[in-house]
């Protein structure tokens, strides 16, 4: 099973986004693909209508600190091959000095035959639910470091790597493979973006993708459907980004 966490420190850059809509890529390319929410806002939950099942029913915190099953949690989603495992608000709540850094893996472990891909949505924030993901990553896939080209586009990157780093000297693991996705990309550069866009290229000259994903205001229109853009309007240069990003993360052929 291949495993892709999309996570920055940073808030409003695209996390959920990313994470959404590449789950329903893999599926519509027939992946047998599982999203996990942990981020207490729920929102990649939302964008599936589930949030009050999960108030009532199972979700993530069954998974993490429960020992339930990968199976026992997952909810259909309305999309062909594709299962979301939803979060809720009292996430927040729960005490994380009780959670196991390889929950999360050994859950996937146990569920790697059932799946081909896996997409975890995180919250922004350097917590243990955090630390869950990126060792459920290390070694088996990537991380994704959504940024936005504004004055604050070093400080969630470097956060993040400080954080990634942490993972190989706490547990022994491989430092989890991680790669910068420019997002929120308007089609014509003001001087502040620009200087984003070399501070990135002075400092991860070499852990970029190349895929970008543009600014759409047809992102934010679909989001109040709760519907992905590459449902939403795929023809839209922001559903054919994602299209190129899933094909640069080898997630699919050419």
């Amino acid at each position: 099973m291949r495993v892709i966490t999309v996570n920055n420190f940073k808030g409003g850059v695209g996390k959920t986004t990313t994470a959404v809509n590449l789950a329903t890529l893999c599926a519509r390319h027939d992946k047998r693909t599982l999203l996990i929410d942990l981020d207490p806002q729920a929102s990649a939950t939302d964008y599936f209508g589930l949030y009050e099942q999960a108030e009532d029913g199972a979700n993530v915190i069954g998974l993490l600190y429960e020992g339930m099953t990968v199976s026992e949690m997952a909810y259909d989603s309305g999309t062909d091959n594709l299962r979301v495992i939803p979060a809720t608000l009292a996430l927040i709540n729960q005490n994380e000095l009780l959670l196991a850094e390889q929950s999360l893996r050994f859950a996937l472990d146990d569920a790697a035959g059932e799946y081909d891909v896996a997409i975890i949505d995180t919250a922004p924030s350097a917590k243990q639910l955090v630390l869950c993901a990126y060792v459920a990553t290390s070694g088996r896939g990537d991380v994704i470091i959504p940024v936005k080209l504004d004055s604050t586009v070093m400080r969630g990157t470097a956060s993040v790597v400080d954080s990634l780093r942490l993972v190989a000297t706490k547990l022994r693991l491989p430092v989890p493979s991680w790669r910068i996705l420019r997002t929120c990309v308007p089609g014509r550069m003001t001087n502040a973006e620009a200087v984003g866009e070399a501070i990135l290229d002075r400092f991860f000259p070499d852990q970029q993708f190349r895929t970008v994903i543009h600014k759409s205001a047809k992102v934010k229109e679909g989001s109040w459907e709760w519907k992905p853009i590459v449902e939403f309007m795929p023809g839209n240069r922001a559903a054919v980004d994602y299209e190129n990003l899933g094909r640069e993360l080898g997630l699919w052929d050419e």
